[in-house]
């Protein structure tokens, strides 16, 4: 990466006041690394023998990285409400309440085809981002054509949906206890699989899985973990996770991201591979500028591969549409026509076929929750139960370290260009990770120096300082200041890629500031105290305290003061704080305890309300 620096060398005046530049790309670059670290496993050539081990590696470390244990799936139901069927035209539309732990409800439609003469087959029907969930009209349209093909189908809202609103949605905090929104919807939905297959006129042997866009995702982890599934079919969504982030044009939801999953060695293709020998078809649009095609296109022909290898009936393919990112009526057609090769049996209802008219969605008698249950819980909730059955231990700096994705050689930085003046030295550094760090030193006045990282970079930092501390350095950390990408949504992306990576971007920034002050002490320059001036830097400041040692005395402005306080948090404090798996290894006040007197909290941040959102 030192070829992006030209730009800085050629800058006219460096010494006072010089014009802000950008590293647009260094977020991207730095997340493609750790998203290609792991070797590809390759299924092609494969024996039928060394598949079947790998898909039972891919179906553990899968397991692992939504947070499940073996108790948890498949999940089952604690109790279900049914409302009176309301009939329609070639099919009745049951609303469905499904309580899979007391107080955590999933709203659905239970379609049931007319005429049934023996038990059908079935297709659970998951949805994407659209948040009126089983009432948007693009969604619904797919539930009829499977209905009025002879498929009772079931359609769930994911939390924060429809009837789920209040239950909370695209939110990054849970992670922090290993609890990805991937991993509740999972649960939700191998739940709904329980209820589907339990009733007497569905045939449990024959049951199927779909949905579009984050939808589609839903598809590929469920089929990838849940045994009873007899196909799937997941749409405008399954593409490599590397191509996303390199030709992707937008990010995942944070429900989309799991953690650790690339640094387990686990590539989309993998979970596709997980389906075999099941019947799968992926659908995608040549266009689609989210899903790229190209990645597409490497993760079936290699799931292709395992299902050869196996022998399987079925075949993974994928099936293309000169179309954006959407389902036009010709990728429709296409999927009745998988699901009905994929499923059904002589005997079944044929049905009227179409997709029929629409339907007014806002019929108080669709409703499954007319009225809120008393004990409604949500997300944050969820993420509170977690921490409570949490043991933690006193945190190593191993731990630590682990969870951080740490490698200490990546701390030693070296001065890529150097400018000094009779005020100011200013630096580039570059980490042995290839982040580059833009330093500035004022050289004025005696004594240590106080080393500022703040939530604002360090042109906020320096204003804070004038008065306060005479003698500073201060520096922007990857993805800040000069380095702060061209499109700003790469700071929400590198949050998921560099997670999924296993190097999440807390760590990144930890090294950036343990980079600094191991340069500076390399230069003569003694840091008397490192100041952290904001919340996030607060944090990043006690974890990196935390993996080195050697770092002198932090002081902690707007510190946090649990991580029991995440849900409260947002809107306050970034999402790019936030470390997966750090608040079941240890707390804030843990953290502060091991570092003793090398820490000393000046403010304190206090939770607010608990927004169902993170962005």
């Amino acid at each position: 990466m030192a070829k992006k620096i030209v730009s800085l060398v050629r800058e006219p005046d460096l010494e006072e006041a010089p014009t802000e530049l950008s590293y647009p790309t260094m977020l991207k670059e730095l997340s493609l690394q750790a998203l290609s670290r792991e070797r590809l496993y390759d299924y092609e050539g494969k024996s039928a023998r060394a598949v079947r081990e790998r898909i039972r590696e891919v179906k553990t470390k899968v397991r692992k990285c939504l947070g499940l244990s073996a108790r948890d799936l498949p999940a089952r139901p604690r109790r279900v409400a049914e409302r009176p069927a309301v009939q329609c035209d070639g099919f009745s539309i049951t609303p469905v309440a499904i309580e899979r732990g007391r107080g955590w409800y999933i709203s659905g439609h239970l379609y049931v085809p007319d005429g049934l003469t023996q038990p059908a087959p079935a297709v659970l029907h998951v949805h994407g981002h659209s948040y009126q969930g089983k009432s948007a009209q693009s969604y619904v349209r797919r539930s009829r054509g499977l209905a009025r093909r002879g498929f009772v189908v079931l359609f769930v809202d994911f939390p924060g949906a429809d009837e789920r609103t209040e239950s909370g949605h695209a939110l990054w905090y849970p992670v922090l206890a290993n609890l990805p929104l991937q991993s509740i919807m999972v649960q939700d939905n191998s739940a709904a699989l329980t209820y589907l297959a339990g009733l007497p006129f569905v045939d449990e042997k024959r049951m199927g899985v779909t949905g579009p866009s984050g939808g589609g995702n839903q598809t590929a982890f469920l089929a990838a973990v849940e045994d009873r599934l007899a196909a799937s079919a997941p749409c405008i969504a399954p593409t490599m996770m590397y191509e996303h982030a390199n030709s992707g044009s937008g990010a995942w939801c944070h429900c989309e991201a799991v953690p650790n999953l690339a640094a387990e060695g686990v590539e989309y293709h993998d979970l596709l591979a997980a389906a075999a020998p099941r019947p799968q078809r992926v659908f995608n649009g040549i266009r689609d500028p989210l899903f790229p095609i190209i990645g597409a296109r490497r993760a079936v022909k290699q799931a292709a591969f395992a299902y050869r290898a196996l022998k399987a009936k079925g075949s993974c393919d994928l099936e293309e549409h000169y179309c954006e990112h959407g389902c036009p009526a010709s990728f429709r057609e296409g999927l009745y026509r998988f699901f009905e090769k994929a499923l059904k049996r002589p005997g079944d209802v044929a049905g009227p076929g179409g997709e029929g008219d629409d339907i007014d969605m806002s019929d108080p008698r669709l409703k499954a929750l007319p009225k809120r249950p008393a004990r409604f819980l949500t997300v944050a909730d969820l993420y509170r139960a977690r921490l409570r059955g949490a043991k933690r231990t006193k945190p190593s700096a191993a731990r630590i370290g682990r969870l951080l994705g740490w490698r200490s050689r990546s701390a030693d930085a070296r001065a890529m260009v150097r400018v000094e003046g009779r005020r100011w030295l200013r630096v580039l550094l570059q980490t042995g990770d290839g982040a580059m760090i833009p330093v500035v030193i004022r050289q004025e006045g005696r004594g240590p120096l106080a080393l500022l990282v703040s939530d604002g970079g360090k042109e906020a930092a320096l204003a804070r300082a004038e008065s306060a501390w005479p003698r500073v350095a201060a520096f922007d950390w990857r993805g800040q200041g000069e380095t702060t990408p061209a499109d700003k949504g790469w700071h929400w992306r590198a949050a998921h890629y560099l997670a999924i990576g296993g190097e999440p971007l807390p760590g990144g920034r930890a090294t950036d500031l343990i980079a600094v002050a191991r340069w500076l002490r390399r230069e003569g320059l003694e840091v008397g105290r490192i100041v952290a001036l904001g919340p996030e830097a607060s944090i990043v400041a006690c974890l990196a305290a935390s993996v080195e040692a050697e770092l002198p005395p932090v002081e902690l402005h707007e510190m946090v003061r649990t991580l029991r306080d995440a849900p409260g948090l947002v809107g306050q404090l970034p999402l790019t704080a936030w470390v997966p798996g750090l608040a079941l290894a240890a707390d804030i006040p843990q953290l502060l305890r091991g570092l003793g007197r090398r820490a000393v909290v000046k403010s304190w941040l206090n939770p607010g309300e608990e927004p169902g959102r993170e962005s």
